[in-house]
């Protein structure tokens, strides 16, 4: 069989992520679904992505939640168990650390502007 390039192993990677940005994501789940050891996985992505794989996924989590924050009325904790966290709490820290808002102040401030962009367009 022909080896797979490291592009399509990522490539593979950012796929499976995708998919899977509600589950429990590991280095060691990953390299095993790729068929590569966790430490050239781990090598590859930081190559391939400029960024660690934690990093990554944080990043790809906090902006599918930013997005369902400002466009749905999901609870809170039902959009952190969406984006791949248990407990509310820890969403709600990762959440303010990646955007500098609490999730509720986000949504707060995200719905609160498109209703006044509306009123705005509306009055036109």
């Amino acid at each position: 069989m022909k080896k797979k390039t490291s592009d399509v192993l990522m490539l593979s990677a950012r796929d499976y992520i995708e998919r899977n940005l509600s589950s429990d994501l590991s280095i060691d789940a990953m390299a095993d679904y790729l068929g590569i050891s966790g430490s050239y996985f781990s090598l590859l992505f930081k190559q391939h992505f400029g960024e660690t794989f934690v990093e990554y996924v944080t990043k790809q989590r906090m902006e599918m939640a930013k997005s369902m924050l400002a466009i749905s009325d999901k609870s809170i904790t039902a959009i952190g168990l969406m984006v791949g966290y248990a407990e509310r709490r820890y969403f709600t820290r990762v959440f303010s650390k990646y955007t500098g808002f609490l999730p509720s102040e986000y949504r707060e401030q995200t719905q609160g502007r498109t209703l006044a962009q509306d009123k705005n367009d509306s009055g036109r």
